[in-house]
């Protein structure tokens, strides 16, 4: 009995954690256990007279529903840890197998054929576990006399009085329930207002570069901030040898640690997309994005997404001209890793296939990915970029892109770093070459990185560059804060959902609005 009950309040009371071990137990008492605790001392005890059917039927009820709650728990630890916010059942667990294939690719001792089978016989396993345990305490409860288990449901009841004694977030089983209507939700309504036509950048590029989990907290530790300084000092310059001038900001993410996607449609939305349901209402909505608008005003609108290996079908609400997948960009190298292709090719390819020959303005999404959790491997900084083009791009020997890198988990952090360097050094390479004539080039993180990386961060800023040949078309950021340095310091309540309409009122356009649904 006593290890029934032992074995329960460990699963109850699992604890998730940044650094190693991830999943720990914690010096706690379940309220779950004393809540059965409770109940069995004031429950009648079954009569042996009485009929009693011989498959536990409700036991077995009993057991999933208590699995259930104990999983729920523990993700939610896992997302408030990790993604700094409560789990969304909606939004999170149909990723969950998205994120054991990646694991599968990049770590050659975890296999898709091994992952999903382990998992599969880990929760039969518990499910066995939970359900003989409840039955020994049921054995034992039978035996136990009146006296004994009154007292016992009296002291769990002063137990549950005491929430310092219990673990943290509480009852498994009030969770689970707690999250139920968020999972139930209807669809939520979106209020905020159209975006205003495009800005009027006088038939300049606008050329918007997503960096994933590029956040400001990669700058708050000493060590991290030196080598990023020395990243900048080299971007600074090679944009000086560009002509091209630039500001910087923080501006706020609406997600942390992953959900890129979210961030995305934020800045070109205008909503604050915080949430599954609300991602899910704007891209099933007749909003029109900040791609069409810019198409409205006379731009070819095209994305670039390495990312995308398979179909994407919230991209029709964008309204994007193009949608370059992984296949369309066209990159045939050595595979990096889980994403496959290399963020200084997709620059190098949105050139050769858009920027070069373009006869009237370009409006480009990039979304850079190799800054993505698990940060490996991080491919060399090829130079010239032509070397794509006759296929000796990664010649000689692939250590720093084959799959038989060291992946020690506890390098997370510097791993993060040096993708880190690897985007601003390829961001300096393209705005010194590769941007053909007058544009307004934004460079934004999406979302700080999960916790796994960065143990100690916990803003929800991201820095935000701008870069222009043109002075006119920087110089007016000033009056939202934009400072000249690629290191931005001060704190700023600005969201990615004000970009849009922010940027329209600094460069006013005399086009009028269409009207649209909300």
């Amino acid at each position: 009995m006593v290890a029934a009950g032992l074995g329960l309040n460990l699963l109850f009371g699992l604890e998730a954690a940044a650094d190693l071990p991830w999943v720990r137990p914690v010096p706690a008492l379940s309220p779950d256990l004393l809540a059965l605790v409770l109940l069995g001392g004031l429950l009648p005890v079954h009569r042996p007279d009485r009929p009693r059917l011989r498959l536990p039927v409700g036991r077995a009820l009993l057991a999933g529903g208590l699995l259930l709650a104990a999983g729920l728990r523990l993700a939610d630890r896992i997302a408030r840890e990790l993604l700094g916010r409560p789990l969304d059942p909606a939004g999170d667990l149909p990723h969950v197998g998205n994120v054991a294939e990646m694991l599968a690719t990049v770590l050659p001792w975890v296999g898709v054929r091994t992952v999903f089978p382990v998992a599969a016989v880990l929760v039969a396993g518990l499910a066995v576990g939970v359900h003989v345990a409840l039955g020994l305490l049921a054995a034992a409860r039978e035996r136990t006399g009146r006296t004994v288990r009154r007292t016992l449901a009296v002291a769990a009841a002063l137990l549950l009085c005491i929430p310092a004694l219990h673990p943290p977030g509480g009852s498994a089983v009030i969770g689970a329930i707690s999250l139920a209507p968020a999972a139930l939700a209807p669809p939520v309504a979106i209020t905020e207002p159209p975006l205003p036509a495009a800005p009027d950048l006088g038939g300049a590029d606008f050329i918007l570069l997503f960096v994933e989990s590029y956040g400001v907290a990669a700058f708050e530790d000493a060590g991290r901030r030196a080598r990023l300084e020395e990243a900048a000092a080299r971007l600074e310059a090679d944009a000086a040898a560009g002509g091209f001038d630039f500001r910087s900001a923080q501006i706020q993410s609406p997600t942390f640690g992953g959900g890129s996607w979210k961030a995305h449609a934020a800045l070109f939305s205008g909503v604050w997309v915080d949430r599954e349901d609300r991602y899910r209402a704007v891209v099933r909505s007749q909003r029109e994005s900040l791609a069409r608008r810019f198409a409205a005003a006379g731009y070819r609108t095209v994305a670039f997404e390495p990312g995308i290996q398979g179909r994407w079908p919230e991209g029709q609400w964008y309204g994007f001209d193009r949608i370059a997948d992984a296949a369309a960009i066209g990159y045939d190298g050595p595979e990096m890793g889980w994403w496959k292709i290399p963020d200084q090719f997709t620059l190098y390819s949105l050139y050769g296939q858009e920027l070069a020959a373009a006869v009237r303005p370009v409006f480009a999404k990039v979304s850079l990915i190799m800054s993505h959790i698990p940060y490996w491997p991080v491919p060399p900084y090829v130079t010239p970029w032509s070397r794509y083009d006759d296929g000796t791009a990664y010649d000689g020997p692939l250590r720093s892109v084959a799959h038989d890198d060291a992946r020690d988990q506890d390098e997370l952090s510097e791993r993060y770093v040096t993708s880190l360097e690897y985007q601003l050094r390829i961001l300096g390479g393209f705005l010194r070459e590769f941007v053909p004539r007058r544009s307004l080039v934004v460079v934004v993180g999406d979302h700080q990185p999960p916790r796994l990386a960065l143990h100690d961060s916990d803003s929800w800023a991201t820095p935000i560059h701008l870069f222009s040949q043109d002075p006119a078309l920087v110089r007016p950021f000033e009056t939202l804060g934009f400072e000249r340095t690629l290191i931005p310091e001060r704190g700023t309540s600005w969201r990615m959902s004000d970009f849009p309409r922010d940027v329209s009122r600094l460069f006013p356009s005399d086009g009028v609005d269409r009207p649209e649904a909300p």
